[in-house]
């Protein structure tokens, strides 16, 4: 699809037991989402979306309300009659009547679809991320809800550990939850991360890394992208290095655009269009990187989910580079094309320039260079330190090789429960990036005490989640954590003392009305560069 010419590398704790309901719907869809389904992938502009939406319309015209005597529990989806209406999650048909379709998505969690021109599942049917349930119809709600031709949509869920009955909750904040630094993602599943690195290349193959691929996974895929187009988003076939076409100028002609040059241009252009992304955002790295992680987990508009599950079977770098080349660029027919020698040949130089020695086969643990000692990056040092998953344990050999070297050298790794410590992780953070070189390496107490004495910080109690910015320290009684952005699905990185090592997670319990103020440095590293 692209060029054959080789192109030169460029540059060198404490759980609560009832959370706020929202953050137990967003626990539960980060499991759900994690499925290989198929869903209707929606790019966004800096947000992170959880669900899949139930109409190619992706903004409400009515949104929750439950203030007053009027209230409006749902979304409403103003929509031409006979439009198609989506499941948002995987799961089973609960009922279905003459206006109501009902889905249960396992965990406690239901989503409600209201008003229909016609039906396409029945009880009992199973059902995909994405599947079409029906077309919509029309239906009048009392005031601020809509009348007319429209989709109604409500989520319902257990709220607390120990399950309870349905309450109802603002579907829109799994649709929209926390900015992210890094830029637009594409949504179905929160797929995404900051883009961290001195250039392109390091920041596809971090997010490569970030969202679960191994380094040398990462290195095969991005070593084909420096022959395709120097990893240059507005990079079309044909044109030298550093020429930037407009999706514009490329949606209509015949030849391949983009970083892995989708052909024809339209592929992806026409693709972001339909998910109401203007062509300013599918021009940019974020837009392209998220698409095709998208492709290849099957959840995107052009799904390759067997190209995916193929490469994610690989476990050497050049065996990385020949599947990608062979199954997803498709440049030859000869599997003894040369170019395929040149295309691993520089995924190799990619892996030795960018990697930092994790295990090979092992999933990577976040962005490995431009985020090390002294960077200043409080996001990209803590990233490259956690597990961009849950479900580690809490001893030494749990944690991520690159925070094993870093916690000695940079807090102390004596005494109880080390490394499991959130307050020793959120020190070892802050020291190591050189953000805040004094700050204090163990106890929240004493943490907290310096956070709100320290010129250095800004301590915002009452806060909202929407307020909050990478970087933001969570301090609480009893437990600390960073939020980073969006990291893969989740936002934020911690350690739980005797419970697990630093991994990702969800923000919760956010301000003064729940449990965790914010500290907030004020003179800041600014994060990385986005990509025009």
């Amino acid at each position: 699809m692209g060029d054959s010419k080789a192109l030169p590398i460029i540059g060198g704790v404490m759980l609560v037991l009832v959370l706020p309901l929202i953050i137990i719907i967003a626990m539960i869809v980060g499991v759900l989402s994690s499925m290989d389904t198929a869903a209707a992938c929606t790019p966004s502009t800096g947000t992170e979306t959880s669900m899949a939406w139930p109409t190619d319309k992706h903004q409400a015209d009515q949104g929750w309300d439950d203030e007053g005597e009027e209230t409006h529990k749902g979304l409403d989806f103003v929509v031409a009659l006979g439009s198609p209406v989506y499941a948002v999650e995987a799961g089973e048909v609960k009922s279905v009547d003459e206006e109501w379709i009902k889905i249960s998505h396992g965990e406690g969690l239901e989503t409600w679809y209201r008003f229909f021109d016609s039906q396409k599942v029945k009880k009992g049917d199973k059902v995909t991320r994405g599947q079409q349930i029906g077309t919509s119809g029309e239906g009048n709600e009392a005031a601020p809800g809509k009348s007319g031709a429209h989709l109604h949509f409500e989520v319902w869920a257990q709220a607390g550990e120990d399950g309870g009955s349905l309450e109802q909750t603002d579907p829109a904040q799994l649709f929209s939850s926390a900015a992210s630094s890094g830029g637009g993602g594409c949504a179905c599943g929160g797929s995404g991360g900051p883009l961290v690195g001195g250039n392109n290349q390091e920041k596809a193959f971090n997010f490569l890394v970030s969202n679960g691929y191994t380094q040398e996974q990462a290195a095969g895929v991005v070593g084909n992208m420096i022959h395709e187009s120097s990893v240059e988003p507005q990079r079309l076939n044909g044109t030298a290095g550093g020429t930037k076409t407009p999706a514009a100028s490329a949606v209509g002609l015949d030849k391949a655009w983009g970083i892995v040059q989708w052909y024809p241009a339209g592929k992806v252009i026409e693709a972001g269009r339909q998910m109401n992304a203007p062509d300013s955002q599918i021009e940019t790295l974020e837009f392209q990187l998220n698409f095709l992680i998208h492709q290849l987990d099957g959840s995107g508009k052009v799904p390759l989910p067997t190209v995916g599950t193929a490469l994610k079977a690989t476990k050497t770098v050049d065996e990385a580079a020949y599947l990608f080349a062979e199954k997803f660029e498709i440049f030859t027919t000869n599997p003894n094309d040369p170019e395929y020698g040149r295309r691993q040949a520089t995924a190799r130089e990619v892996l030795k320039t960018f990697g930092n020695g994790t295990e090979p086969g092992k999933p990577g643990t976040g962005p490995s260079t431009a985020c090390g000692a002294g960077s200043g990056n409080i996001v990209a040092v803590a990233i490259s330190l956690a597990w961009p998953e849950g479900g580690h344990g809490s001893q030494q050999g749990d944690a991520t090789p690159a925070y094993q070297a870093a916690l000695p050298k940079y807090n102390s790794s004596n005494g109880d429960r080390v490394w499991s410590d959130c307050g020793r992780f959120v020190a070892t953070v802050m020291r190591m990036s050189g953000a805040d070189p004094d700050y204090p390496m163990v106890s929240t107490g004493v943490q907290d005490d310096y956070l709100r004495s320290s010129p250095k910080y800004d301590v915002i109690d009452d806060i909202t989640e929407s307020q909050l910015q990478p970087g933001d320290i969570f301090i609480g009684e009893g437990h600390t954590y960073l939020f980073v952005g969006k990291y893969g699905k989740y936002n934020s990185v911690a350690a739980s003392l005797g419970g697990h090592v630093p991994e990702a997670g969800y923000a919760y319990n956010v301000g003064k009305k729940y449990q965790f103020a914010v500290a907030r440095l004020k003179n800041q590293a600014p994060a990385p560069e986005k990509t025009p």
